[in-house]
């Protein structure tokens, strides 16, 4: 039966290559899109592997536009004024490594003439141990520093026409007001050493520095960043820090965010995006599926004699049914192969092209193979019934 179905492809390959033409392009850009959504997926995953997925944020203000994870006060009126208090009581719950309380301001830095925007970040020195390890050149503040500073590698090495070194006098001046503070360079991190909380154009001194430079009647942390011992269980644990802080800031607004979470909302809604890009790719399928519908359809009419002849020579029902059907299946199986083929080979000219990250993997090859062989199997039910069907009297008189 198969080598009858292969013989009559090759008796009419002009019918079977047109009748395959729009499963072709419904299993290319099914391919070819799910490929350029699985690279857009693994890319962020690559970008978010280099985060620490063990934090855990602590911030001040309301709960409006918060994403998954944030835990905000239960009657949000004020924002919270976090302090020493806070970072001990975070300090003493169960599971926490180290705590992290920041403050950041923006300023305009002056080296020898020139200027640059950076963020300036006042920081406990002894708590940040991650930072300390990551010192190129150097040595880190110390909880005693005052008017010292560590500078991060893009502004030592990129914003100046000469580096910044160990031992360099920069001035900072505080943006809003006409106010500058001097500080001497006592080290420079590692080049994309940045810590998750920091971006790689920051400056950190110690929060005595920090106060006198914003000259604030009381000063206030921004945030405090929780790292947890165990990154499994830093949902777990950004439950617990809401519940103690609570106790404190019950009536004031804050959110407690596990940085995770937005790592896996992230994922999501790329998981999302890549198979409504799949769903689109697929209208090409049931539109193919209409095309191979009507040319079986119209070969069924063609071929009537013939299966009078096969009906009158012992084919069953079911023999002219399966016949049928395995006409469509095998239609949709080599129009499958060369749409992956090709689908393959357009996400890679779309992502070398457009520089969009692509990745062909098995689940894309086998979702477009299925589809296609699938769907072209389903065209093909009503057109084989109808076959099946026929008198093999009148189908005999047919010419």
């Amino acid at each position: 039966m198969l080598e009858y179905v292969l013989l009559s492809f090759k008796a009419d390959w002009s019918r079977a290559l047109m009748s395959g033409l729009g499963i072709i392009i419904g299993v290319i850009s099914i391919v070819a899109l799910l490929s350029v959504g699985q690279g857009l997926y693994g890319g962020v995953s690559e970008q978010f592997g280099d985060f620490d997925m063990d934090l855990v944020s602590v911030r001040p203000g309301s709960g409006m536009g918060m994403g998954p994870g944030e835990r905000p006060a239960s009657t949000p009126e004020e924002p919270a004024e976090f302090d020493e208090k806070d970072v001990k009581i975070i300090d003493n719950v169960v599971g926490v490594e180290d705590v992290y309380p920041l403050k950041t301001s923006r300023a305009l830095l002056s080296f020898r003439g020139d200027n640059a925007s950076v963020s300036v970040i006042g920081i406990l020195p002894d708590n940040h141990n991650d930072l300390k390890d990551v010192v190129a050149r150097g040595r880190f503040l110390a909880n005693s520093d005052y008017k010292a500073a560590v500078v991060s590698h893009d502004i030592a090495e990129d914003f100046f026409r000469m580096d910044i070194s160990p031992g360099n006098q920069i001035r900072l001046y505080l943006t809003e007001e006409d106010r500058y503070m001097d500080f001497k360079v006592v080290g420079v991190l590692e080049e994309d050493e940045d810590p998750s909380y920091a971006s790689n154009t920051c400056i950190y001194i110690t929060h005595k520095a920090m106060d006198d430079f914003l000259d604030v009647d009381e000063y206030h942390y921004d945030s405090i960043t929780v790292r947890a011992e165990d990154a499994t269980l830093v949902e777990a644990l950004a439950e617990e820090i809401e519940k103690e802080i609570s106790r404190i800031h019950r009536d004031e607004a804050y959110n407690v965010e596990a940085l995770s979470t937005r790592f896996e909302s992230v994922l999501e809604v790329l998981n999302m995006i890549k198979y409504a890009l799949a769903g689109i790719g697929s209208i090409s399928l049931i539109v193919g599926a209409i095309g191979i519908y009507n040319v079986m359809t119209l070969t069924v009419k063609e071929r009537t004699h013939e299966i009078g002849v096969m009906k009158a020579i012992g084919a069953t029902t079911w023999d002219i049914r399966t016949l049928f059907l395995l006409d469509a299946g095998m239609l949709g199986l080599a129009s499958s192969l060369v749409g992956i083929l090709l689908g393959t080979l357009a996400s890679d000219f779309v992502g070398s092209v457009a520089g969009i990250p692509q990745e062909v993997t098995l689940q894309s090859v086998a979702f477009g193979l299925l589809f296609g062989v699938l769907i072209t199997t389903v065209a093909g039910i009503y057109p084989a019934n109808k076959a099946a069907m026929l008198d093999p009297i009148e189908a005999l008189r047919a010419e």
